[in-house]
């Protein structure tokens, strides 16, 4: 199978660190950034397969709360005294004032 060429583009000093490692490593430029591109995807890789289960169990659950209803807040007066300071003192933080109404 013939290889196939693409270019990438690099600012000088990151071009320059690549070509230092690649002579470092004993190998040219296109060997060291395919052995680096490898590796990556070979982490990338194991991590999407270690995360498989969870990624299915998370999607499973959004497709099984997909159809359920929003849950009409509670009224003001249903709230306990703590919480309707605490509506309070979030209005007033984001208005700017402790006098906000609350509907």
């Amino acid at each position: 199978m013939p290889n196939i060429r693409f270019t990438i583009s690099t600012a000088s000093d990151v071009q320059a660190a690549i070509r230092m490692h690649a002579e470092a490593a004993g190998m040219d430029v296109s060997a060291y950034m395919i052995a680096a591109a490898v590796a990556q995807m070979a982490r990338d890789d194991a991590a999407t397969a270690a995360f498989a289960a969870l990624d299915a169990r998370n999607q499973a659950a959004l497709e099984q709360t997909a159809d359920l209803p929003e849950a009409d807040p509670p009224s003001f007066d249903a709230l306990t005294t703590d919480e309707q300071a605490l509506v309070h003192r979030v209005l007033a933080s984001a208005l700017g004032t402790d006098t906000a109404s609350v509907a």
